[in-house]
């Protein structure tokens, strides 16, 4: 929680140490103060909070997108601060993987295409077996030869997931993952989300305004005015009731 003390985890997942984030110089905005979090590895946090709470900020903190102004973030053992700016590309690249509200693909590229690029880029060949593992448990297989444009919203996004767990990125970080959904295709895409943990071994980071998105996570953190207020580890078999628990936290 924010104020704890830092510690250095090392190991897997992501990790926030007392990072802090401003914009400007005369009349700074501050957008994170303090905030310390670990993501566990191989397992499901979400963070919660209303617009402007400081969620983006954080999650852009954790992708290796924006350096805080202080604090440390470390993915994979990784202290991305002592990255140049090629070596963060690469890092991202290979070892951080990104899920946007709307799939984020390449519209000239086939679903196949857009799976594939972190290894055209890099040079490197994927897993075959891993592959089709992956495309087998998200149900995107019959979905490869598509472009975005032809897929629905949810099926946007699981190909965005199958492109990171293909590439076994060390951190999924998923934004707004039910934003635009109805509730049954949200609760669909929650439990496509889990079994990126239970089948896969991902660590998977949400970020969201809807306790809904907390309903199969292991841990829970609620955010405000660029504050961890509450944090906490769902008891197994209650982690919907307890997420919507949450919603007082985040109004």
């Amino acid at each position: 929680m924010s104020g704890a003390t830092p510690t250095n985890f090392g190991g897997g997942g992501a990790v926030a140490e007392r990072i802090s984030k401003r914009f400007g110089t005369e009349r700074a905005l501050t957008a994170l103060r303090g905030i310390s979090l670990r993501a566990e590895p191989g397992h499901c946090t979400a963070v919660l909070g209303s617009s402007g709470a400081g969620k983006s900020v954080l999650l852009r903190c954790l992708a290796g997108l924006e350096r805080p102004t202080e604090g440390a973030v470390r993915v994979g053992g990784t202290d991305l601060g002592r990255l140049g700016e090629v070596e963060l590309t690469e890092f991202r690249r290979d070892r951080i993987g990104v899920v946007y509200q709307h799939g984020n693909l390449l519209p000239e590229l086939t679903a196949e295409d857009n799976l594939l690029l972190p290894f055209d880029i890099s040079g490197r060949r994927p897993d075959r077996s891993r592959l089709d593992r992956v495309l087998d448990a998200l149900e995107v297989r019959e979905l490869l030869e598509r472009r975005p444009h032809q897929l629905a919203g949810p099926e946007q996004q699981r190909v965005a997931l199958a492109r990171v767990l293909v590439q076994r990125a060390d951190v999924l970080l998923a934004d707004e993952p039910t934003g635009a959904l109805d509730a049954v295709t949200a609760r669909h895409m929650l439990r496509v989300l889990r079994r990126c943990t239970d089948e896969f071994g991902q660590t998977v980071v949400l970020f969201s305004a809807h306790p809904r998105s907390a309903a199969y996570a292991d841990r829970i953190v609620t955010l405000d005015d660029g504050r961890v207020t509450k944090e906490w580890e769902p008891a197994a078999g209650c982690r919907c009731a307890q997420a919507e628990g949450a919603t007082e936290h985040i109004a």
